[in-house]
């Protein structure tokens, strides 16, 4: 697995495209956008999407785990919604990890 930066992490004050600075504690920048034409509002949400990152990575990982106790505690069935949100679950974490 892919090390990353330890969260929490937070993004600074606004507005974005001014402050464009992801960070995880003091003087430990992880990322700086840069907005270039996008709208304000698209800044802010991509500042707050990515300092959410390693809180989304952490809850993916445990509703996979909890997925597969889940099938094995009971009949093994998955309906194809859930076998469906499963495989994108198991891409996104792929992605996030560094594996694709």
């Amino acid at each position: 697995m892919a090390i990353h930066t330890p969260g929490p992490w937070h993004r600074n004050i606004r507005p974005a495209r001014k402050y464009a600075v992801i960070f995880a504690g003091r003087n430990t920048h992880v990322c700086c956008l840069v907005p270039g034409t996008m709208p304000d509002e698209e800044v802010e949400a991509n500042c707050n999407l990515i300092a959410a990152a390693p809180e989304l990575l952490e809850a993916l990982t445990e509703l996979l785990s909890a997925s597969e106790w889940a099938m094995a505690d009971g009949d093994g069935q998955c309906t194809i919604p859930m076998a469906n949100a499963r495989n994108k679950a198991r891409a996104a974490r792929s992605k996030a990890v560094g594996g694709g």
